[in-house]
């Protein structure tokens, strides 16, 4: 009952405020559609307005049935005993309704909240990707355009680079081209030198006939116009002359008479003029001939043949030498000591030669050491190779390790001797083989007299060529025979087939150059530094001392300061850069450059080394070695003179059986 109340109260409620509404809306202009729905939502009824009201109310028409159930329902409701509790529900549920507006609005903007905060992070997030994005594009458009620089540095480089070395090219060319126009100017002006030389003598000797012949003219003349006066000049001295002689004659004749008749008179007389006259004859010829064969014996026993250059075989008439050589042959051991590996490696550890050629020079000293101890015949070597590349100092150094005497020879000398040659060869390889030691006969430019046979060699070098090849025939017990050539080709056959080994020397590679730099650096300029070890008036004796002093020259050289103290160490960088530059220089070359060094310090105002002044000789010493190797290429050609490949050398076998080469 109580539901049925409340019901037709919120019909009557209903009703009411739809009459209301169209009482209201008579009078008045007509409202929308969404206006009058809006007022009837808000009037609070639970049954919504029919399409029929709503359109009668869009129509602005009165409705009096609406006002007659309103009318209706409220006599119900005031009928009713729960009107109050029935109007009270009413209300209570249409806040209970606007509640749960209220809440679902605030729902609705929680909702709507949420959904902003969601979609600003959606935002945030599209921005940070966004921005992630466009960080990652600029890095590798960075990487790009750093890349792209590295590229085009590396190309500017490359350029650069061609450029500088086509300068190079260019300089090198103006230089060569520069080089040439003066070899061509400086030939052009020795040729008009010799021209205008030739030219003036020529003039000279017209001038000197013309002089001749008006002398010769002028004392014709005056011959002819005092001829009688010469004449009678000529007799009277013709007389006096003349009679001197007769006088003289007549007094010697006077003389030689009366000596005869006393003579011939006593008998003893006559007996002691035979005896003196025989006795002063014998003496004169016996004093003569005797001084000769003296002479000869005293030069062949205790002299050096004329041909031997240098030698370190001592001789009686030097006993201060010959004492000094016998105490060092005791202190090795004595001449006939067995050398060890180690010893003889000791001996060589000053000369720098290539690995292979050092280990052979070695190994060939070893064996002579030990061949002259066993008593066993020496074998003859053929050393070559280009100049200055330690020829002669390793023959040296080899007799001193074998313990032999060494002597040096020049091909040069032998050559001009013409027929003297021969006689000369055989007293020095005669001088050789009295050698109790055994020597070591080293002849340097050997192909000077030693080589091919020709029909324009001359009757003195075949000679020589053929008493050289007699004297080294056979393998000798005495003596050991050591050829030195620049041009091997240029050697007679024969005297190839009497070499057993044959060495070749060649230039110093990067390494032997180094060593080669920081022993003679060492010995020029560092023995001299100042704080080193040795110096040129260490190794003097007191007396050259002396002599120095008293002549007026320092005792010892300045001290030289080398700035900065390890420039010229052998692992520096300027030894090492030296060394690099230096290809195709040979040992001398490189012992010259350190000399030169040596040279520019003493020339300058205070004894200093330093890097520039090691720089400058050596770029000119690089113009000078690639300058004459212009001139030995004009002169000699490329090919050096080498043994051609069908000549055997140290075979022991002729020419068209070749054998092997020991090549160091």
């Amino acid at each position: 009952m109580f539901a049925a109340s409340a019901a037709a109260a919120r019909a009557a409620l209903g009703l009411s405020a739809a009459g209301a509404l169209a009482l209201s809306a008579s009078p008045a202009p007509l409202a929308s559609a969404d206006d009058a729905a809006g007022k009837a939502d808000a009037g609070g009824g639970d049954k919504p307005m029919s399409s029929a009201e709503t359109k009668r109310l869009q129509q602005g028409m009165f409705d009096p049935e609406a006002l007659e159930r309103g009318a209706k329902a409220l006599r119900e409701i005031n009928k009713s005993p729960y009107a109050k509790q029935a109007l009270e529900l009413s209300r209570q549920q249409e806040f209970t309704k606007q509640a749960e507006v209220k809440k679902e609005e605030a729902e609705m903007r929680r909702a709507a909240a949420e959904l902003a905060r969601q979609t600003e992070a959606h935002r945030w997030e599209e921005q940070r990707k966004a921005s992630q994005e466009e960080a990652q594009r600029q890095a590798q458009l960075a990487q790009y355009g750093d890349e792209l620089s590295r590229k085009r540095m590396a190309a500017q480089h490359e350029l650069e680079r061609q450029r500088n070395a086509e300068l190079v090219q260019m300089q090198e060319q103006s230089g060569a081209a520069r080089e040439q126009e003066r070899l061509r100017v400086e030939q052009q002006i020795q040729a008009e030198r010799r021209a205008a030389d030739g030219h003036a003598a020529e003039l000279q000797k017209s001038v000197e006939r013309e002089r001749a012949a008006a002398e010769a003219e002028g004392r014709i003349r005056e011959g002819r116009e005092n001829e009688d006066v010469a004449r009678r000049a000529a007799v009277l001295r013709y007389q006096e002359e003349t009679k001197k002689a007769v006088e003289s004659i007549n007094a010697v004749f006077a003389h030689l008479g009366s000596a005869a008749r006393d003579v011939l008179s006593d008998r003893d007389k006559a007996a002691a003029l035979v005896v003196g006259a025989t006795a002063l004859a014998l003496g004169v010829y016996g004093a003569r001939e005797g001084a000769r064969v003296g002479g000869r014996v005293f030069d062949r026993w205790l002299g050096t043949p004329k041909l031997v250059r240098e030698t370190s075989r001592v001789s009686l008439l030097q006993p201060g030498k010959a004492l000094a050589a016998a105490a060092r042959r005791l202190a090795s051991g004595g001449a006939g000591a067995k050398k060890t590996a180690d010893a003889v490696r000791k001996d060589f550890g000053d000369i720098v030669l290539p690995g292979a050629l050092h280990d052979q020079v070695r190994s060939l000293a070893a064996a002579a050491a030990n061949t002259k101890r066993h008593g066993a015949p020496y074998r003859h070597m053929l050393f070559y190779g280009p100049p200055g590349t330690g020829k002669t100092m390793a023959a040296r150094r080899l007799a001193q390790t074998s313990g032999m005497d060494y002597a040096i020879l020049s091909g040069g000398d032998v050559a001009p001797l013409g027929g003297g040659a021969v006689t000369q060869l055989h007293d020095a390889f005669d001088w050789a083989e009295r050698s109790r030691r055994g020597l070591l006969l080293f002849v340097d430019e050997a192909d000077a007299f030693l080589g091919r046979r020709s029909d324009s060699m001359s009757e003195g070098l075949r000679g020589a060529l053929n008493a050289t090849l007699y004297r080294t025939g056979d393998q000798s017990r005495d003596f050991m025979v050591v050829l030195a050539t620049n041009r091997p080709g240029d050697l007679d056959d024969a005297v190839l087939d009497r070499m057993d080994e044959a060495l070749e020397f060649g230039l110093p590679g990067e390494a032997q150059r180094r060593a080669l730099l920081a022993q003679y650096l060492g010995q020029y300029v560092g023995s001299r530094a100042a704080g080193g070890k040795g110096g040129e008036g260490e190794g003097r004796s007191l007396g050259e001392r002396v002599r120095g002093l008293l002549s007026g020259r320092k005792a010892e050289a300045d001290a030289i300061r080398v700035e900065p103290a390890g420039l010229l160490a052998p692992s520096g960088a300027l030894v090492g850069e030296a060394a690099r530059a230096m290809e195709g220089f040979s040992a001398r070359e490189i012992a010259k450059f350190a000399a030169s060094v040596q040279a520019a310090v003493y020339g300058g105002q205070a004894a200093k080394c330093d890097e520039g002044l090691v720089r400058r000789v050596l770029e000119h010493k690089l113009a000078e070695h690639r300058a004459r190797a212009a001139f030995v290429l004009g002169h000699h050609g490329a090919d050096g003179g080498r043994v051609p490949d069908g000549v055997a050398v140290g075979s022991g076998k002729p020419p068209s059986a070749p054998g092997p080469r020991v090549v160091g």
